[in-house]
């Protein structure tokens, strides 16, 4: 096994680690700590099929820092993408609460003035006053 693989594979524990860490710290929540953790056991998992694969790329043109990078950035992008998703629909959820709120205070001051209307009358009335 070469040295990058160990370094990576090491990188992969440290992850783990610092995964559950903070999932136990409630610094991060499950969903997201799970998601971590595969990361992590794909990449200590990997990282050997990765140095055989990368030991054949040199047919195709590439080195073997150069595949690993190229992994490695597609990796990153597919996490980008995924967290992007997820944000979206955290705005989503957040847009449509605010909606929903804004609704909810229009109608709350609609039966304020509904409860203020009867109110006067109903003491105007008591008075012999007629709007």
């Amino acid at each position: 096994m070469s040295a990058q693989a160990v370094i990576v594979m090491a990188g992969a524990a440290a992850l783990m680690v610092s995964t559950v860490i903070l999932v136990r710290r409630r610094m991060l929540s499950i969903r997201y700590g799970l998601g971590w953790l595969m990361v992590s056991v794909l990449g200590f998992l990997g990282t050997p099929l990765l140095s055989v694969a990368a030991s054949q790329v040199h047919h195709l043109g590439f080195t073997r820092t150069g595949f690993s990078l190229g992994v490695l950035i597609v990796f990153l992008g597919l996490i980008c993408l995924q967290l992007s998703i997820s944000l979206s629909g955290l705005h989503r959820a957040i847009q449509d609460l605010t909606e929903h709120a804004a609704l909810v205070e229009q109608r709350l001051r609609e039966l304020e003035r509904e409860s203020l209307r009867d109110v006067t009358e109903t003491s105007l009335s008591e008075t012999g006053w007629r709007l």
